[in-house]
C-alpha cells in the first residue's frame, strides 16, 4: 500500500534532484499513482530549481494542502 502523497521540503529537496541515489525509486513510487510535491521556496534556497528529476514543483500552500487532506501524516 503507496501513501497518495509524499512531500519534500527542507533538506528533503535533494532526494529528487540529479545526483540523487533515490531518483529511480522515486520514479517508481510516482508511476505507481504516488504524487510527489517538492518546494519550490527550498529548491530556490539550495540553488536546485532546474536540477528536478521527479515529482511537481509546488509552493507551501500546496504542501500544507496535502496535509490537511491526509487521514494520516507522517514525518520524517
Amino acid at each position: 500500500e503507496f501513501p497518495g502523497v509524499i512531500c519534500f521540503y527542507a533538506g528533503g529537496v535533494k532526494q529528487v534532484v540529479a545526483g540523487s541515489q533515490n531518483i529511480e525509486i522515486l520514479r517508481e513510487i510516482e508511476n505507481k499513482g504516488v504524487r510527489l510535491v517538492v518546494c519550490s521556496t527550498c529548491l530556490s534556497y539550495y540553488g536546485l530549481r532546474e536540477q528536478v528529476q521527479v515529482g511537481v514543483v509546488g509552493g507551501m500552500a500546496d504542501i500544507l494542502d496535502a496535509m490537511a487532506s491526509a487521514s494520516k501524516v507522517i514525518s520524517l
